[in-house]
């Protein structure tokens, strides 16, 4: 699966530590781990990262940020909802990608009254204004940085990055071990401030462990791994003159869809689509990153066209496929794509 969502009764303590350790974080009051997300119409691998607190110290240049924001009150406190927190966000939202919650109470709590969440705020006042605030939850070990706010108008004060530091401050007086502030993209600069905390692991899925981030090899990613494979496999195709299509499924990432009976949904944001049917069978395609390998497979589509799906359901390069596919038939798998084109143009002498 590119995506699973857990939605736990309560979520604290060991249990908070365990899934931040391998590699989950929570929306709403959901957790969930991905490979891959879609951001303005291009498909990006995020990468969790963590900092470890024991012996960290802020650098020269983040002190500098911490040292410039004392003229302001800074308070911890159990995070709560308020009016002036709600119209913080109002102001702040246009600045986050992809979906976006429309208040802070659906972001943090799916709009309900409760929490399965030990959550704690950074509240930042200018005088009795406040100007930022930012949420995070703690484990027994581990505390991870939900969401950070600020008042434009005090764009110049870093007051989004302080309320990380000031977090990072909290967790080291209070002894946790790890500070986990999300995640970066590579290749999306847009998250890279979260380097500048200092030196970071990055969690390798595959492999199930936490390396220095500097190890980190771009090659790795699974939406460079799909995609490549999958170009390199038209390449093949076209070769052997079969007419083809790269599909983008929008699907790929609702990891909470129930299998329908022994069948099973397409699990993949790319895909390639034969454009001839073979028996009047449409073949489809799919690069299997555990296997490393390719699965040429009838699919079944519902002819109901896939609704509601918010902008990054599409994709700048290739056409989105908008109905649901489900699995019906393997009928090769292989690692060489060569193998692939071998037994489509055998399905194909056969039935001619």
């Amino acid at each position: 699966m590119f995506t699973q969502f857990h939605n736990p009764q309560s979520l604290h303590g060991e249990l908070l530590d365990f899934y931040l350790a391998n590699g989950w974080f929570r929306s709403g009051q959901y957790i969930y781990t991905t490979k891959i997300l879609n951001f303005d119409g291009k498909l990006y691998s995020p990468i969790r990262i963590r900092l470890p607190l024991e012996g960290y110290e802020f650098r020269k240049s983040l002190r500098k940020i911490w040292n410039k924001n004392q003229q302001f009150s800074t308070v911890f406190r159990k995070a709560f909802i308020s009016r002036e927190k709600e119209e913080l966000y109002q102001k702040h939202k246009l600045r986050f990608d992809g979906y976006v919650s429309q208040t802070i109470k659906d972001a943090l709590q799916d709009g309900g009254e409760t929490t399965i969440y030990d959550t704690y705020e950074v509240a930042v006042y200018d005088g009795e204004k406040l100007i930022a605030v930012s949420f995070f939850d703690l484990g027994n070990k581990s505390m991870a940085s939900i969401i950070g706010l600020f008042d434009p108008d005090y764009s110049s004060y870093s007051l989004g990055f302080y309320t990380m530091l000031a977090e990072i401050k909290y967790g080291k007086k209070k002894g946790y071990k790890f500070y986990y502030p999300g995640y970066i993209i590579p290749n999306y600069p847009k998250f890279d401030y979260k380097l500048r905390i200092g030196e970071v692991d990055f969690y390798k899925a595959k492999e199930d462990k936490w390396l220095p981030f500097p190890e980190m090899n771009n090659n790795d990613l699974p939406s460079e791994v799909i995609e490549n494979q999958l170009i390199k496999m038209g390449m093949v195709l076209k070769m052997h003159a079969i007419d083809y299509k790269i599909y983008f499924y929008p699907l790929f990432d609702k990891g909470y869809m129930n299998h329908i009976g022994e069948l099973q949904e397409l699990e993949t944001p790319l895909f390639i689509q034969l454009q001839s049917s073979i028996n009047n069978q449409k073949l489809v395609i799919d690069f299997d990153l555990q296997k490393h390998c390719y699965r040429l497979t009838q699919f079944h589509g519902f002819l109901k066209p896939i609704e509601n799906f918010y902008d990054s359901s599409t994709h700048k390069e290739y056409d989105t496929f908008k109905t649901l596919l489900i699995r019906q038939f393997k009928f090769k798998e292989s690692k060489k794509p060569e193998e692939i084109a071998k037994t489509i143009m055998e399905m194909m002498k056969l039935s001619s």
